[in-house]
């Protein structure tokens, strides 16, 4: 009889804790669909990060790309010359100069950078 009570107990607890775990089992399933949404959120905020901070290094360096091209463009040179001498393209040198910052754009053709 103690025998059975003991086997009893230890079955009664056995099960306790299959419970318990089965229901941790199943919490832990749940959460895994949550880690997705989770790491899908935090990968686009990433990207859109990462493209604002490409962009202005785009910016950035089309800016002084266009200055060098106005500078060039100070000194007498034609968007044509620039174009062969660095062998671009004509469209490129064109779109570099609409990025050219405004006050190169307008800088005395004696080569000063002086403000």
């Amino acid at each position: 009889m103690e025998a059975n009570r003991r086997a009893n107990e230890a079955r009664a607890a056995r099960d306790k804790a299959n419970i318990d775990d089965a229901t941790n089992f199943l919490y832990e399933v749940g959460k895994l669909s949550e880690v997705e949404v989770w790491k899908n959120e935090r990968l686009a905020q990433l990207r859109a990060q990462v493209d604002a901070d490409a962009a202005k290094r785009v910016a950035t360096h089309r800016a002084k790309a266009g200055a060098a091209v106005a500078r060039m463009q100070d000194r007498g040179e034609t968007l044509t010359t620039i174009a062969a001498r660095t062998d671009v393209g004509i469209g490129i040198v064109r779109t570099m100069l609409r990025h050219a910052p405004r006050d190169e754009k307008s800088m005395p053709s004696n080569g000063s950078h002086a403000h």
